[in-house]
């Protein structure tokens, strides 16, 4: 009792409005950094992912790029190869000018054919060039003929001895014992009866580009052969050493990228792999420190952080300036609605800048009195439309039948002297014309006076509609009641309009020769169909808006109606409305 006696007498305006905007504050603020802590967290956590995984995926492509690159140089050596060989075939047995294009070929690329040795069928060596540049100059074909035969290195002979078995043979990659210049031979069998060429390829070429690319601070690019022993590297004591083991998928084939801890310096690194594919069996190895491939993933986060402090500082200012200001909306949405209360005039309030559900609400105020305003425009807009609508249908349907009525009945009189057969056919000609500005007349009438259409019977309205489409389309339309359904105002309105709309399409894009609409009620449903026989049209490449199917489609959600469409191309269009009676009630038919 005495605690309830010294709360009661606590001012209202101090401690009170204290206390309440300290929690909201308190509260606010914690939700705030926990929110921002969250989603920092989760996008931190996400990027970092991301981001790894556009990198692997990154050095993969390089790695895949290089090696079509070297695949692309190595088909060029073969190509030109081969074409040296059906050279050499052509100018057999004229073994001189097999000399001459020998030395003609080494000459043309220095720098990539060190030597060629030419082995006969019966695996002789017939001649041989390893000769310098200014050494061959002063050659001639008949001295490099007659020079006895030099001993040759195993791989020489191995693929010489692997083209003879296997056709075109491309050995793994040598170190030259001298200049430890990286090579490879190429054995190239030739016509049966001529014999073998194995030509020493010089890959300084090749291994000075694959040395030369770099990216970012520490990723560089190297190569393994076949047997996985790596053939270049730029560090060169590492040539010769067998390819790690988390990369041996390389050998099989594969690519992809792998992070693992390199034996010689100890360092995470980052290594995507892929095969360059064809007769070398290269692979390709694209390396990256951990450090220099997560650097953007340091720098996101970095900035996650600075993000983070700043969101952090900047709602804390802003949820103090938002219980600050808490009434403010309130206030500002009571006086207008207590004004449109007293006065009935619509006028907005300026909406408030908040982010809050204040600020929500006094902006959905605002866009429901724009919206009310709209509504009273539309509506005017609306009865506008409507009387222009029934002025250009009068003008389009009744006053060009009535002009074509009195046409025919102007020369009707002279028609009939001449022709009493064509003249009767003018007749009934003008009697079909009227029976159909008569129906045009009603619907028009109909459409001034929406409680006579909602009274009407379904049969009738839908004779209507038939007797004024033939007024504009001489198509033939058979029409089936099969009993008069007891539909109320709104669904027979919808139908209506529904039936309206198919004619309408029909008359302007089907070309049909025959139309048939049934009208039956079912089972505690009423059916409408209206089908074609004409050029029907492709549901997929029509827009939802197009041909009235919008208009229809709205037509039948209002009632909560089920609206099929079936068309295919040259075989018409049906148009099925289903109205289906809540349940425990049931459809009447009339008399």
């Amino acid at each position: 009792m005495i605690l309830e006696k010294k709360r009661s007498s606590l001012p209202d305006s101090g401690w009170v409005k204290f206390s309440l905007k300290r929690q909201l504050v308190t509260s606010s603020v914690i939700f705030w950094i926990l929110a921002v802590s969250v989603v920092s967290l989760a996008f931190l956590g996400f990027g970092q992912s991301y981001m790894l995984q556009e990198t692997s995926q990154r050095n993969t492509q390089i790695a895949s790029i290089i090696g079509r690159d070297l695949n692309a140089q190595v088909a060029e050596i073969l190509a030109d190869a081969r074409n040296f060989g059906r050279h050499l075939e052509l100018l057999n047995p004229d073994v001189s000018g097999q000399v001459g294009a020998a030395v003609s070929l080494r000459l043309s690329a220095p720098q990539r054919y060190r030597s060629i040795y030419f082995y006969d069928s019966r695996g002789a060596l017939r001649f041989y060039i390893n000769d310098s540049v200014d050494n061959l100059f002063r050659l001639t074909n008949a001295e490099i003929l007659a020079r006895p035969a030099a001993p040759v290195n195993d791989s020489v002979l191995d693929a010489y001895i692997s083209s003879r078995a296997l056709g075109t043979f491309l050995s793994e990659v040598n170190f030259s014992p001298i200049e430890n210049v990286p090579v490879m031979y190429l054995g190239l069998p030739l016509n049966p009866a001529l014999g073998t060429v194995v030509l020493e390829i010089d890959l300084q070429g090749i291994w000075g580009g694959i040395q030369q690319i770099t990216f970012g601070q520490t990723g560089f690019v190297y190569l393994v052969s076949r047997s996985g022993e790596i053939v270049a590297h730029r560090e060169p004591a590492l040539i010769g050493r067998p390819l790690p083991e988390e990369l041996l998928d390389l050998i099989d084939g594969n690519e992809g990228s792998v992070e693992y801890t390199e034996a010689e310096s100890g360092q995470v690194v980052l290594s995507a792999f892929s095969p360059v594919g064809g007769l070398t069996g290269w692979g390709v190895i694209v390396q990256q420190s951990e450090a220099d491939a997560h650097a953007p993933i340091d720098r996101m986060a970095a900035t996650i952080v600075a993000l983070w402090v700043a969101m952090g500082v900047i709602g804390t200012a802003a949820i103090f300036r938002a219980v600050s200001n808490l009434t403010s909306p309130i206030v500002k949405l009571t006086e207008a609605t207590n004004s449109i209360a007293a006065t009935g005039k619509l006028a907005r309030i300026s909406a408030s800048d908040r982010t809050d559900e204040l600020g929500q609400l006094s902006r959905s105020f605002d866009r429901m009195i724009e919206r009310l305003q709209a509504t009273e425009g539309k509506l005017e807009h609306a009865a506008a439309e409507e009387r222009n609508r029934l002025a250009r249908d009068l003008h389009d349907a009744v006053s060009q039948t009535l002009f074509s009525t009195c046409i025919i009945a102007e020369v009707l009189p002279k028609l009939w002297a001449k022709n009493p057969e064509e003249g009767r056919r003018r007749l009934d000609e003008i009697q079909r014309l009227t029976r159909g500005a008569l129906a045009e007349m009603r619907t028009l009438l109909f459409e001034l006076r929406p409680q006579v259409l909602a009274d009407a019977d379904m049969s009738y309205l839908l004779r209507q509609l038939v007797e004024s489409f033939n007024t504009r389309q001489p198509t033939s339309v058979d029409l089936q009641v099969s009993e008069e359904c007891q539909l109320t105002p709104e669904v027979k309105v919808a139908f209506y309009r529904v039936a309206q709309e198919a004619l309408n399409n029909i008359a302007k894009h089907a070309q049909a020769n025959h139309i048939m609409i049934q009208m039956r009620c079912e089972c505690g449903s009423a059916v409408l169909s209206v089908s074609d026989d004409g050029l029907g049209f492709d549901r997929s490449a029509t827009r939802p808006e197009s041909l009235g199917l919008g208009i229809m489609r709205d037509r039948a959600r209002d009632i909560g109606a089920d609206l099929e469409v079936k068309s295919e191309i040259g075989r018409g269009t049906v148009v099925n409305l289903k109205w289906r009676l809540p349940a425990g009630e049931e459809i009447h038919g009339g008399d």
